[in-house]
C-alpha cells in the first residue's frame, strides 16, 4: 500500500510540475525599462582556433521607452554608437576578434539594459602538440 501511495505522489508531482513552473515565468519588475539586443548573425567561424574572425554583424535593439542609449563592446569605455531620443535602433558592426564579445546596450546613466554575445567558433581546434613528420631523405 505504501509503495502505491509513493508511486501516486511521484506521478502527481510529475503532472503538476509544469503548473508549478508557470509562477516562475511570471514577469518581475527588476528594471523600469525592458530592452533587447539582437545580433545577426550570432556566430563568427574562423578556420583555426586562435585566428581572428571577421564578420559583418547587424545589431538591432529596442526599448520600451524612448531615451538616450549607447552600444558598448565588453565594457569598453567608449561606445560603438549612441542614439538620442530613440526607442529602437540599428547598427552595422564589423566584428574582428579571436574571442567572443559581449555587446551591451546602456542608458544615459550607464545602466546595463540588455546584452548579446557574438560567439567565435572554429573549424579546426588548435593542436598544442605539433606533429613530427619524419623524413628519411
Amino acid at each position: 500500500m505504501a509503495k502505491i501511495f509513493q508511486g501516486l505522489l511521484v506521478i502527481a508531482a510529475i503532472l503538476l510540475s509544469p503548473l508549478l513552473c508557470v509562477a516562475d515565468d511570471a514577469p518581475t519588475h527588476q528594471a523600469e525599462t525592458q530592452a533587447s539586443v539582437l545580433l545577426t548573425p550570432v556566430r563568427c567561424v574562423a578556420l583555426h582556433q586562435g585566428q581572428v574572425c571577421y564578420q559583418s554583424v547587424q545589431i538591432s535593439w529596442s526599448s520600451a521607452q524612448v531615451g538616450n542609449y549607447c552600444l558598448y563592446v565588453d565594457d569598453q569605455p567608449e561606445p560603438l554608437h549612441c542614439w538620442q531620443a530613440q526607442a529602437q535602433g540599428n547598427y552595422a558592426y564589423e566584428f574582428a576578434s579571436a574571442q567572443s564579445q559581449v555587446l551591451q546596450l546602456k542608458n544615459a546613466q550607464q545602466q546595463l539594459l540588455a546584452q548579446a554575445t557574438m560567439e567565435v567558433a572554429w573549424v579546426y581546434k588548435s593542436n598544442t602538440r605539433r606533429k613530427t613528420h619524419w623524413r628519411l631523405f
